[in-house]
């Protein structure tokens, strides 16, 4: 049951969710879209950089809102 706490906010339920899924766009249709935008970025001639390590990738830093705003959402974390 979604209800409504009198500021406008539903309740996310999973009766909810399951029926924003069955409206939500597969990954069949993604892979479908990126197919159709490959053609606008195209790749410069010349050679790649070199690739990296991880092990030498330091000083990389996430603001708390968006850490918090990609644990919330449901495709990533919150489930």
């Amino acid at each position: 049951m979604t209800f409504t706490d009198g500021s406008g906010h539903t309740e996310y339920t999973s009766a909810a969710r399951a029926a924003e899924a069955s409206r939500q766009p597969g990954l069949a249709d993604l892979l479908g879209d990126c197919a159709r935008m490959a053609p606008h970025w195209p790749v410069p001639a010349g050679s790649r950089p070199a690739r990296v390590a991880p092990s030498q990738i330091h000083g990389i830093r996430v603001p708390a809102a968006s850490a918090r705003l990609i644990a919330s959402t449901a495709a990533y974390g919150d489930q």
